[in-house]
């Protein structure tokens, strides 16, 4: 049954005339749909008839306040929802006219269960589609749902997400348990109280009052616990809210639940305490799916630290990367972390990484979703174990490069678009192989770039100069333009110079930019979205340069690149990137006999250009119109 037409008109009729965000909207028509829904369960809450639509409708005037007073009625006839229908408030922001219609077009409706829960579910997913940013934090994608969900392979026993939300993979759970015949119980818990209500309501629509859905915060205030532990359940799924700042730190570091065992939480972003919270929150044979973004799985710092313990208890079972652009309005790419604290012997000691980033469709508007086929294909891979070229593969936990779990880092793709070459395939045993390979930290001494404070102030006349990322253009350094400053803080200032022949490579954003400092007069410094490279004796900067650009140097550092907003470069990744260097006369003489072929073509595009300058000045002349125009510049 197709519901989109009925609630796009909804929607504007209630955004167009109210001014009501999504979320409110969404509010309104639930609310009016539980009326409706529950007289299919009348006898079951003993609920009158004039708690129904149909009572409302026959008195015509001052709708809301009959609106609010039947919902009131309903709460105290129906414990679960109880709390839910604070904010009926919205329908006094109504007309008479537009409530009467919308009241009398969902008590129209003569749905079974079944199809009340498509209805609603249908009315979620388009207001995810119309809520953009505001909707991101409380609805998890259908299909990444299902595809969590599925990975736990449930067989009864109790299931819990601690964000919950919209209520989105509660009901997910719900459905799984329902196809499958088994019994699962469900929890949750959401701080945000609208969600906290709507989620109450879309879990009516699924027939689960018995679920226990709690409001508050989840790290502060856990709402199941049994005596002073955490209660502990079998299967747990979580899409918490991404790079959150932890406020009661002090109260998490003393956590009376001993949650943060596996290592001290960093102020700036509580993806960890969320993780170790649902890990202390798992049955000893329990497993989660927690969606994560890049900057969870390879953050330095205590993060890092953690990870290192992760590691060392080998509690992860699998990383898998999704596409980017799966949350309604926000390009971040995300991932799945699978928990599991009984792993299968096989695969004890081992990481299944799975690379789904190619693994979606496209709606209108460039907005991806994982297809019935995409969630078939990453299920049956991790079930089965199953690896494959570029897409899957088992990584012992002793071979985590500081402990990065970017599933890029152990699944490289061989195809690569790389300018101005186009689509490029690599051979990567090949690039191991190649002679007289060396990492790039034995062939030079690596410095990084100085971060320009505020109170750093441009001056004409200031001591230093600063390289910035506009200041690399086409391969070289624009001397000529760098902006002069008086650096306040200059006690390391000697680290941060630059000498004539230094490689500097961009370490931030898409692009990366490579230049040889020429000769220069001064104190040059580079910016910390440079670092530097000053070669050893044996090695030629511009051959170190030309490898770097070429189509192999561009892959062995695009490949390098992580973060979630903004790409970076770590150093310790560019120091390992495997250069061949061969002897230094012949790096010399490759470079002499370049740089040579390279002039003279310049020369003949001078001389191609000059050509069909002069082509089309004899063109106007035969046209009669060179006589009316003289060239400035020749």
């Amino acid at each position: 049954m197709v519901y989109e037409r009925e609630l796009s008109h909804f929607m504007d009729q209630l955004r167009s005339e109210a001014n009501i965000s999504v979320i409110d909207s969404v509010q309104t028509i639930v609310s009016i749909a539980s009326v409706k829904f529950l007289e299919l369960d009348k006898e079951r809450y003993s609920l009158p008839d004039e708690l129904s639509l149909g009572a409302i409708l026959k008195e015509g005037a001052f709708l809301a306040e009959k609106v609010k007073a039947v919902l009131n009625e309903i709460e105290a006839h129906v414990p679960f929802l109880k709390g839910v229908y604070e904010f009926s408030d919205l329908f006094g922001r109504l007309s008479n006219n537009t409530l009467y219609h919308l009241l009398s077009r969902i008590h129209s409706f003569a749905f079974t269960k079944e199809q009340w829960k498509q209805w609603i579910e249908s009315l979620f997913v388009y207001a995810g589609n119309m809520a953009g940013v505001e909707g991101v934090e409380l609805i998890t994608p259908a299909g990444v749902n299902e595809l969590g969900i599925r990975l736990l392979n449930m067989e009864g026993g109790e299931f819990y997400d601690g964000a919950s939300g919209l209520s989105g993979t509660l009901c997910a759970a719900s459905e799984y348990a329902r196809r499958h015949h088994c019994e699962v119980a469900l929890y949750g818990q959401e701080i945000n109280q609208r969600a906290w209500a709507l989620g109450k309501l879309r879990l009516l629509f699924h027939d689960r009052t018995d679920a226990h859905l709690a409001k508050g915060d989840t790290l502060t205030e856990p709402a199941f616990v049994e005596g002073n532990k955490l209660k502990k359940f079998d299967y747990i799924m979580m899409n918490f809210p991404f790079g959150m700042r932890i406020n009661s730190y002090e109260q998490l570091m003393n956590d009376r639940y001993d949650r943060f065992v596996y290592g001290r939480l960093p102020r700036t972003s509580a993806d960890m305490a969320f993780i170790l919270h649902a890990l202390s929150s798992l049955k000893e044979n329990g497993k989660a799916v927690l969606v994560v973004t890049n900057g969870t799985l390879f953050r330095g710092g205590l993060e890092a630290v953690i990870r290192e313990h992760l590691l060392a208890a080998d509690l992860i079972e699998s990383v898998i990367a999704l596409p980017s652009s799966l949350l309604d309005g926000a390009a971040i790419q995300i991932n799945l972390l699978v928990l599991n604290k009984n792993k299968s012997a096989e695969r004890e000691g081992n990481i299944l990484f799975i690379n789904a980033e190619n693994y979606y469709g496209e709606r209108r508007r460039g907005r991806r979703y994982l297809r019935q086929e995409d969630i078939d294909r990453i299920v049956a891979i991790y079930h089965e174990g199953l690896e494959i070229d570029e897409v899957s593969k088992f990584v012992s936990v002793r071979e985590i490069e500081e402990v990065n779990l970017l599933s890029n880092r152990y699944l490289q793709s061989s195809e690569w678009t790389i300018e101005p070459y186009g689509k490029v395939k690599f051979y990567p045993d090949h690039i191991k192989n190649l002679p007289c390979v060396q990492p790039l930290k034995r062939i030079g001494t690596f410095y990084r770039g100085i971060n320009i404070s505020s109170k750093d102030a441009e001056t004409e006349n200031g001591p230093y100069k600063v390289i910035k990322l506009s200041d690399v253009q086409n391969g070289e350094v624009l001397i000529d333009q760098l902006a002069s400053y008086e650096i306040t803080n200059n006690a390391k200032i000697e680290s941060y110079l630059v000498q004539e022949g230094d490689v500097i490579i961009s370490v931030r954003g898409a692009g990366i930019k490579i230049a040889v400092i020429p000769p220069h007069e001064g104190d040059i410094l580079i910016s910390h979205n440079f670092i530097g490279i000053r070669p050893h004796r044996h090695v030629d900067p511009f051959y170190l340069k030309v490898f770097l650009e070429s189509p192999v140097g561009q892959y062995l550092l695009l490949s390098k690149q992580v973060g979630t907003n903004v790409t970076i470069l770590n150093m310790k990744d560019l120091e390992n990137i495997p250069i061949p260097v061969r002897p230094f006369e012949e790096q010399k003489e490759i470079i002499m006999s370049y740089l040579e072929e390279q002039k003279h073509i310049q020369d003949m595009m001078k001389q191609l250009e000059k050509q069909r300058l002069e082509s089309s000045l004899k063109l106007y002349e035969k046209m009669g119109i060179r006589s009316t125009f003289t060239l400035m510049q020749s």
